[in-house]
């Protein structure tokens, strides 16, 4: 095609007349279809004679063909088109209809692509490494076998545009290498053996440049060389003579030093964006991960045989070198010779507390421990200008930022917090003592020293380490254990008034890890409380958090109980303020832990505090749906929201979520209360349902059991919200099965009569399980779940009409579909359950469809073809029938199949005819399955035991220390129960179906025995021929068994 007709349809693709564009973006998509059409778009991007814009739509173009979507150019992120393009490249096996790329335009392509990069702008060129990426995954190195010859050609090329092409394309290959398996990594070994000595090349001559561009390069080669050994340690890089050429480009990467000059605060903060700073990054991390994964002396299992080896050779020869690199640049650092940034410091302390674990290292390490506690740790622990300016200027980001950040993986902060407690920890003989003291000499200065020059930013670092420290030092082993209320006394409660905010945020987070602490007078710990309390409304949001923090550890104190319960309403309406003001679930944690331990307390503002909740949450879920548009269906991320605050909103929602379903929990005496709360509380939720905010579904849906549950009722309002979870479910709902299942089956328990009565919600009931029982997105655990919910419809069916025999209700047409969803599965070996829980479920609900009607059940399955191979899988797998559930189903439901086979032998009915054959091995199981009945009861009462020792054993205080006889019945009861003569099955190798304490069902009260043996009375005085032929043919021991079912049949074995 013409390069300039083509670059004038770019052009028009961006005039501003409406229909000029449509005119040539349809002409466009017509032209996208053509062959070669790719090719010439490819060419027309190195046209001399063509706009550049022009240019920069064709690269978009030719991008968006990857995807076969319509012309969207500059509007489309870099990680959706790189999706997209993925997908398109080739063809899936299983996707017939999947357009691809013809062909010769994608020979075409990779002859030229690596051309037209050399040719193109930097703004083109990232575009088309995205493409090269993709092609890379789908075709190296079988259907591009040129591609190395291509790349050598450019690293051996004298120019740098060449060259720089040749390391970006090569660091893609790298990218695509990075995590893939031992199996499949061989062309990795290779590319590193062919290229690796040519990159080291480049990259030392170019490693002192100052240019950019030159930097960029250095930047890219080292990258790629992490890359390399992300996953294994290439043969190659094993051999130290291969190696040393790169570890010397490291180390002196790593050294180069920056000079402070006038940076200012935020100039520092960007220079992690700087191609030099990104360099010694990479070659950080290239050392860490070096020395972590391959070369430390202390690798174990399967990594000490693989690298051992190379670990005895890299740790005395190479470690100590990268030891001594990291040194240096600290203590340039510390002199104000050179700037570290914050990605630096980071790997830094990483290898000093790799060092900390490895006995070598730490040799060498150990004179330096306490200047790097004093002056490195210590410094990064006390608050900083940056900090000073974050709160000043936003304290709900310093919030979020300091005390409930999401993102702070990478933090030097976080990083000098672990070496601390690791250097405490691991070599406390060393660092305790030293370490205590400098604290010590710090804290004594500030009281020491006029209020002038006390130095609170000291004071801050030094109670911060002790709260990392907090695990060491409250130990039986402390040399301070014994004088920690001292400590509190003297230098933490007295900052609860300071001037200073940092100071008072601090003392309250120090409180906060060493409430473990007691004091002789209890005094002490009221005031205390009663001083948390004020900060709770202190000027400072960060303080009033730090103090709601220190609320939780009273919440459990029953030695102040009745002093917070004084305080109980002003500290829940603080803290309602305080979530009204910023986005932490730090602080409605706190308030679901005060709604679970002041239930009762709480009952006169349960209303109130539902109804501020809520309040909270609509809110917050509000700004989550303006944040993320894809939440109602859009992927348009144009308002530029960051991540971390959209996550910091979630967990907030979650966690107003969770106080709510706490509140009903514990309030589930006073039902009228919880019926007013699911007024409140249920709107919100349909709020959620509504607009598919999927990450809340699971907290949304316990509060509906929760609130279903304890009513024990479905309530007009419930109803109407059941409309729109039906129509999440629907939706994209499906994943949800499991969280879903728990309010479904309280909507058919409670609602059963109103439900099977309205044809829109027998409809809707239907609908979800024919959903569950026939999606492809629904696993095993979800095929469970549509199976629970058929037992819960036949079940209460069978309750109901037993219950209101006047006024039955009929659901034989959706038994009929029940089976033949479950026939399916258990009818064809091809679809047969892989796992015993879900063979146990699918089996149940033919079970329990012949306890609802024997004569539908079988015609039913006998019309499906599928009668003969179920009753042969009935009787087969009876031996997973264990649970004391489980049991009753099987006794009921061949209970009624004997029975109305009794009496319809001689009926003429094709269906039982199938059966009668059968009944002496029905008999035979049904008589195997009851005999364990017994047994299975034992079992759960044991499980119940062993659950009540647990729960006692967790009310203990953590201080108070177990009474020994009780201690020796605990003791006693767990090797009871490990010992369990109930388990008759212990050779089953895949793990068993767990009994389901809480579990109740219309059968629960159901005696099998009684049932059995009702059924033996009534054959044997209606059909005796047929019951003395079943009866005649029993041995000796299912004779006994026999004899036990009339022996329990009136017994109460609950």
């Amino acid at each position: 095609m013409d390069p300039l007709e083509l670059s004038q349809i770019f052009a028009a693709t961006f005039n501003p007349d409406q229909q000029i564009r449509v005119q040539f973006e349809q002409k466009l998509s017509l032209l996208e279809t053509q062959p070669r059409f790719l090719s010439s778009v490819l060419s027309l991007l190195v046209q001399e004679n063509v706009d550049p814009a022009s240019k920069l739509a064709g690269t978009f173009s030719f991008l968006n063909s990857f995807k076969s979507l319509l012309f969207e150019f500059l509007k489309i992120p870099s990680i959706y088109f790189k999706n997209k393009c993925k997908k398109y490249w080739k063809r899936k096996s299983s996707d017939i209809d999947h357009q691809t790329i013809d062909d010769n335009d994608q020979q075409f392509i990779k002859e030229q692509i690596l051309s037209v990069m050399t040719k193109s702008s930097t703004q083109i060129r990232s575009q088309l490494q995205a493409c090269l990426s993709v092609i890379l995954a789908h075709d190296f190195p079988d259907s591009w076998p040129d591609f190395g010859s291509s790349i050598f050609n450019l690293l051996n090329s004298n120019d740098l545009n060449s060259t720089s092409v040749g390391l970006f394309a090569l660091l893609e290959l790298f990218k695509i290498y990075r995590f893939k398996a031992s199996k499949n990594i061989k062309p990795l070994y290779q590319a590193v053996e062919a290229f690796f000595p040519i990159v080291i090349k480049i990259a030392d001559s170019i490693a002192a440049s100052s240019d950019q561009a030159e930097q960029l390069l250095v930047k890219t080669a080292i990258k790629m060389f992490y890359y390399s050994i992300q996953i294994e340690l290439p043969p190659s890089i094993s051999n130290p003579s291969f190696l040393s050429a790169w570890f010397d480009l490291f180390i002196k990467i790593i050294t180069t030093p920056y000079s402070p000059q006038d940076l200012d605060l935020e100039d520092i903060a960007m220079l992690d964006k700087e191609p030099f700073f990104k360099a010694k990054k990479w070659a950080c991390r290239s050392l860490n991960r070096l020395f972590n994964k391959y070369g430390c002396s202390n690798l174990r299992g399967k990594s000490a045989k693989k690298y051992g080896s190379f670990a005895k050779v890299y740790t005395p020869n190479f470690a100590p070198k990268a030891l001594e690199a990291y040194l240096q640049v600290v203590s340039d650092f510390i002199s104000n010779k050179t700037i570290l940034t914050d990605s630096s410091k980071y790997l830094i302390l990483n290898f000093f507390d790799d060092c900390v674990k490895d006995k070598f290292m730490w040799s060498l390490l150990k004179p330096h421990s306490q200047p790097i506690i004093s002056q490195l740790i210590f410094p990064l622990l006390s608050y900083t200008q940056a900090d000073i300016e974050l709160w000043e200027s936003s304290p709900a980001d310093f919030v979020n930022k300091k005390i409930d950040s999401l993102d702070d993986f990478n933090s030097p902060i976080l990083s000098a917090s672990n070496l601390l407690i690791d250097l405490i920890a691991d070599r406390r003989k060393t660092t305790l003592l030293p370490t205590l003291q400098f604290i010590n000499s710090i804290l004594d200065s500030y009281n020491n020293s006029s209020p002038s020059e006390k130095n609170d930013q000291a004071k801050d670092g030094v109670l911060n380490m002790m709260s990392n420290l907090v695990t060491t030092i409250l130990s039986a082993k402390s040399p301070i254990s014994n004088v920690l209320d001292k400590f509190l006394i003297d230098y933490v409660f007295p900052d609860f008034t300071s001037k200073n905010k940092f100071l008072r945020a601090r003392a309250l987070d120090t409180y906060t890890h060493y409430s473990d602490v007691e004091f002789s007078d209890p005094a002490i710990l009221i005031s205390i409380f009663d001083q948390i309390v004020l900060l709770l409304s202190d000027p400072e949001l960060p303080v009033r958090i730090y103090a709601a923090l220190a609320i939780r550890p009273f919440i459990d104190n029953d030695t102040i109980r009745g002093h917070i319960v004084q305080n109980l309403t002003t500290i829940v309406e603080q803290l309602l303020n305080i979530t009204n003001q910023v986005d932490t679930d730090l602080v409605t944690d706190v308030i679901e832990s005060l709604a679970e331990s002041f239930a009762s307390e709480l009952e006169p503002f349960a209303i109130q505090l539902a109804q501020q909740l809520c309040k909270s949450f609509t809110r917050i879920v509000a700004e989550f749906l303006v944040a993320v548009p894809s939440a109602n269906g859009s992927s348009d991320f144009s308002n530029n929201i960051e991540f971390d605050q959209i996550n910091s909103k979630t967990m907030v929602a979650l966690g107003i979520l969770r106080t709510l379903g706490t509140l009903v929990i514990n309030l589930d005496s006073n039902l009228n209360l919880v019926a007013s709360i699911e007024q409140i509380v249920y709107p919100v939720i349909k709020f959620v349902m509504d607009n598919r905010v999927i990450d809340l579904y699971e907290e949304s849906l316990e509060i509906v059991d929760c609130c279903t549950y304890t009513l024990k009722k479905i309530t007009p309002l419930a109803f109407e919200l059941f409309d729109s979870i039906y129509a999440a479910f629907m939706d994209n709902g499906i994943d949800f099965v499991e969280e879903m299942l728990p309010s479904l089956e309280n909507f058919i328990s409670y609602g059963f009569e109103y439900i099977c009565n309205n044809p829109d919600y027998k409809t809707k009931i239907f609908k979800s399980i024919e959903l569950t029982m026939t999606s492809d997105r629904v696993g095993e655990t979800g095929r469970i779940c549509g199976c629970k919910l058929i037992e819960s419809m036949l079940l209460y069916s069978i309750e109901y009409n037993t219950n209101y025999p006047e006024k039955k209700i009929i659901i034989d047409d959706l038994v009929v579909q029940f089976l033949v969803f479950t026939s399916h599965y258990i009818s064809d070996e091809n679809n047969y359950p892989r796992t015993n829980a879900l063979w146990v479920y699918m089996l149940s609900v033919i079970l329990n469809s012949c306890y609802y009607s024997v004569d539908l059940t079988l015609k039913a399955l006998h019309d499906a073809g599928s009668l003969a191979p179920i009753l042969e899988l009935i009787v087969t797998k009876q031996k997973l029938f264990k649970r004391v559930h489980d049991k009753r189903v099987y006794v009921l439901g061949i209970s009624n199949l004997i029975h109305a086979t009794s009496i319809n032998i001689n009926s003429g009915k094709p269906e039982y005819q199938s059966v009668v054959a059968g009944l002496p091995i029905l008999f035979k199981t049904a008589l195997e399955n009851i005999k364990g009945y017994e047994s299975a009861l034992n079992l759960r009462k044991d499980i119940e035991k062993k659950e009540q020792l647990l729960n006692e054993l967790s009310n203990f205080d953590k201080h108070d220390e177990l009474d020994d006889e009780f201690a020796d019945e605990f003791d006693d009861e767990f090797d009871e129960f490990g010992n369990s003569k109930y388990d008759d099955d212990k050779d089953d190798d895949e793990e068993e179906l767990e009994e389901e304490l809480a579990f109740e069902s219309p059968i629960s009260k159901v005696n099998p025995y009684s049932y059995l043996s009702n059924m033996l009375a009534t054959m044997q005085a209606n059909n005796s021929e047929v019951f003395g032929q079943l009866v005649s043919n029993i041995s000796a021991d299912e004779q006994q068994v026999l004899s036990t079912v009339a022996e329990q049949a009136n017994n109460s074995l609950e």
